[in-house]
Parts: structure tokens; sequence; C-alpha cells
């Protein structure tokens, strides 16, 4: 992928943060990504999306302003509010909490229908939930709120929060995080849009109502759920293709429920296929699918694909633009075979 940096800033209601991003005077920059491959890690089989890293200088960048310079030296991470033990940690008492080692692919809330916005890298840190049980919350505490350096807050509900995937990360594919990644710390709530997921964590205070962050209070979704969906990588709408035989790639994400199945149409949905889930090892992680197309018919055909969660929720037809839950809908090409 290539490097994609945008810095937005306030958004008008139902603007969805790239629309906004393009038009802002606070945006720094945005390029075009070079778009994944899943026929460059074929080779790989099962372990081909978790090879397929990201590397730091290529990972797609957001933020809501500047990307804050913080001293790891006076720098703390603060539990408290409706607490029993409140405490911090300096950067050094951080590093030397047990170690979790995960790969992870993030999505940016922004990111459209086949659109690039996204990236996989293996993340170092310590998982979130002890630190939240060592603060002793009060009974009355039902969310977190998480606050940053750049001064971006968002908020989860206490179940959620807690969940054993969660974690701090302070590495990013075996190196210390970058800036704009979030140094010295940033926070993962696997399952999530990355919106939900600060970098640049201050701050973990518990609270007994729901709270609506930065980007929440501008109307986008305070679920942030990311739902199962698949995508084609190797092909474009408007392709001619020719042969005995094509084969047809492509990726699925989703949230903690995984990827069950992707399926493939070449008749609008009417019929549908299931295509090979040949590297599916995490729901933390992308899935990569391939479909070998025999013997295809000169014509021209609607190609779809769909994904299928792990609790057989189908990804639905029509497409939904990104305000405020994130895009949502099956992929479409138009495919001529000559």
């Amino acid at each position: 992928m290539e490097r994609r940096t945008f810095i937005i800033g306030a958004v008008a209601g139902g603007i969805g943060l790239l629309e906004y991003g393009i038009a802002s005077r606070y945006m720094n920059s945005l390029r075009e990504p070079r778009r994944l491959s899943v026929k460059a890690y074929e080779s790989w089989g099962e372990k081909a999306a978790l090879v397929a890293i990201t590397p730091d200088e290529d990972f797609y960048v957001t933020s809501k302003g500047l990307t804050p310079r913080v001293d790891p030296a006076r720098w703390t991470l603060k539990f408290d509010g409706l607490v029993a033990n409140p405490f911090s940690l300096a950067y050094e008492e951080i590093l030397s909490l047990p170690r979790v080692e995960r790969e992870l692919t993030l999505e940016c809330i922004s990111n459209p229908i086949g659109g690039g916005y996204l990236g996989n890298a293996k993340w170092t840190g310590t998982p979130l939930r002890p630190l939240l049980d060592r603060a002793q919350p009060l009974k009355e505490a039902a969310h977190v709120v998480i606050y940053a350096a750049d001064g971006f807050s968002t908020g989860h509900p206490i179940a959620r929060a807690r969940n054993s995937e969660n974690f701090l990360a302070y590495l990013m594919n075996g190196e210390q995080l970058p800036p704009d990644h979030g140094y010295p710390l940033r926070v993962f709530v696997p399952g999530k849009f990355g919106m939900k997921q600060p970098k640049w964590v201050t701050r973990i205070q518990f609270v007994n109502e729901s709270y609506l962050g930065y980007w929440e209070s501008k109307g986008w979704s305070d679920e942030c759920e990311r739902w199962a969906h698949a995508r084609f990588t190797d092909l474009k709408d408007g392709a001619r293709i020719s042969g005995r035989s094509f084969e047809i790639t492509g990726y699925a994400l989703g949230n903690l429920d995984g990827i069950k199945a992707v399926e493939i149409s070449f008749d609008d949905g009417g019929t549908w296929h299931p295509t090979s889930l040949f590297s599916n090892p995490s729901p933390l992680t992308w899935s990569f699918w391939k479909f070998i197309w025999v013997n295809p018919h000169p014509d021209t055909y609607q190609i779809r694909v769909r994904a299928i969660d792990g609790k057989g929720r189908v990804e639905e037809r029509s497409p939904r633009d990104i305000f405020p839950e994130g895009a949502t809908g099956q992929q479409s090409f138009k495919v001529t075979v000559v």
C-alpha cells in the first residue's frame, strides 16, 4: 500500500470523514493507496493473511488534528473515575507488563466499498483487561472513556472494554510506534472501526453513563461495529478477460464473530457459489478467498461477492454510505468474457 495521510477538522452533520477531509482546510494530504493483492500472497496458503503485513510507512493515517509530540519521560497513563483504586503508569512500567503480540487488521470507518483505507500489522503490547480490573471499578461504573493527547476521546461499555482481545500497543511491526500511529501508546478494541481505538492514550476514566466522543457527538456511530464484508482484489470493474479458467481473489473482514464463508455470484445475485476461504487465521485479521472460474462462456456478467460471519449473518446487498456506521453492502463488478 502507498502511504496515505489525511487530517480532518470538524464534520458537519451527514458529511463523511473522508468527503469532508477532501474539502477541509485542515487536511494535510490524501493519496490513493495501492490496492492489496491477495494473489501476491497466495503461495503462503493458510498463513497468507498473516504474512500480508503493511509496513509502518505505508499504513494509513487518520487524525482529528495534528500529530501530538509526546515526551515518554513525562507521559503517564491514568486510570481513574468511579474506581476504588485509581493509579497511573509511566512508560517504562507499561513496557514491564506481561507482553502480547497480535496481528490485527485496522479499517477506517471512512473506507468506501472497495476502498483501500485499511492495513494489517503485527502489534506488541499488554492486555487491557488486567489493568481495568486493577482499578477496581465501583458497582455503578458502566462505561469507560478513553482520552488521547490530541484531545480526542471515545467511550465503550465496560463489558466491551474488558474483552480479552483488547490490548494496549507500544510496538508496530517490531519497532517503536511511529508518532503518527500513536507513540507512545495506543489502544485496540478489535471488531470495531479504527475510530473507537484511540492513539496517544493518556487516560481511561470509569463513568456511570454512556459517553459520546469526538466523532460520535457529530453524528457518527457510537457502536461503530465493523460488520462482515467481502471485497475483490486483482480485478477491476469493466474488466475484459479470456481463457479457459480465471482466478478471482479477494479478502473478507468483520468483527469478533469472524468470517464463516465467502460466496460469489455471476448473475447479479441470482445464484451463489462457495469460494475457497484459504487463509482465515483469526477474527482479528482479514481473511483471504479465491474462486477458479472454469471455462466461462463469452458474455457480460455482473459479479457479486458477499461474506457470511461466524453467526451466519449474510452481508446485505444494497450499498450503504460511510456515514454514520461505515460503508456496507456487496461489491459488484461488470466483467466481459471474450
